[in-house]
């Protein structure tokens, strides 16, 4: 009886274990598995989630024949992004392929292989190049024109008739009257009177009374008036010239 408990007592030990490792796998692979894959013109974007991390899972990805992932194993998840070349002229062929160790007869959907066209970038387009724009001038505002008030007509001023001017005598200039030009003063040398002297009368001869004849009596009357013109000449000049001083 002990052994056969013993027995029974292992059993059950071995069926919870079984039953605890069947229901993990069943809540792994109850697990929403999901994939996505998409494509630009540059590039190839791979996301897996929520793969069961109690398996085994690979994936494999070629681009343009190039195999860039070569079975690389992942847990639950996987992303990453392929860069292509934006210049390619046609285009490109990409292949994705995943397994997944709680689906291995792809029955799930979980184990895929999906081939993808990168499409061909579309040409950019030129720069427009900067146009240099003329500020326009502003229009001008429309001017409010003032009426201008007509032109008073032209008045024919009355005739004015002169009143007669008495011209006023005009008296008739005096002449100048011409100044003699003030004679220089002439100096005359003073003329010396030399009397002769009188002859001694003779011892013989009875003295005479001299009456101013002889042959010496005309040069010193000639002397004498010499002397009287020079002085009145002198004295006229003197008058002369201070009355043009006055």
């Amino acid at each position: 009886m002990a052994r056969q408990a013993r027995i029974t007592g292992r059993t059950f030990a071995g069926a919870a274990v079984l039953a605890v490792a069947a229901t993990g796998l069943l809540a792994g692979s109850a697990s929403a598995h999901t994939n996505s894959v998409t494509e630009t013109c540059s590039s190839l974007t791979v996301n897996l989630a929520n793969y069961n991390a109690n398996v085994k899972n690979t994936i494999t990805v070629t681009v343009d024949g190039k195999t860039v992932v070569d079975h690389q194993a992942f847990k639950s998840t996987f992303a990453q992004t392929f860069p292509v070349d934006p210049k390619h002229a046609a285009t490109v062929d990409a292949t994705v392929a995943v397994v997944a160790g709680d689906d291995p007869t792809t029955k799930e959907g979980w184990t895929f292989t999906k081939q993808v066209q990168i499409p061909v970038c579309p040409p950019a387009s030129p720069s427009p190049s900067p146009s240099t724009s003329v500020p326009s001038s502003p229009s001008p505002s429309p001017s409010t024109s003032v009426p201008s008030s007509p032109s008073p007509s032209p008045t024919k001023p009355a005739p004015t008739t002169p009143a007669p001017t008495t011209a006023a005598p005009t008296t008739p200039a005096a002449s100048p009257t011409p100044t003699a030009p003030a004679a220089s003063p002439t100096t005359v040398a003073p003329v010396s009177a030399t009397t002769p002297a009188a002859p001694k009368p003779s011892s013989t001869s009875p003295s005479l009374a001299f009456t101013g004849g002889g042959s010496s009596a005309g040069p010193i009357a000639a002397a004498g008036a010499a002397v009287i013109a020079l002085g009145g000449g002198l004295l006229f000049l003197a008058r002369r010239k201070k009355a043009a001083r006055h």
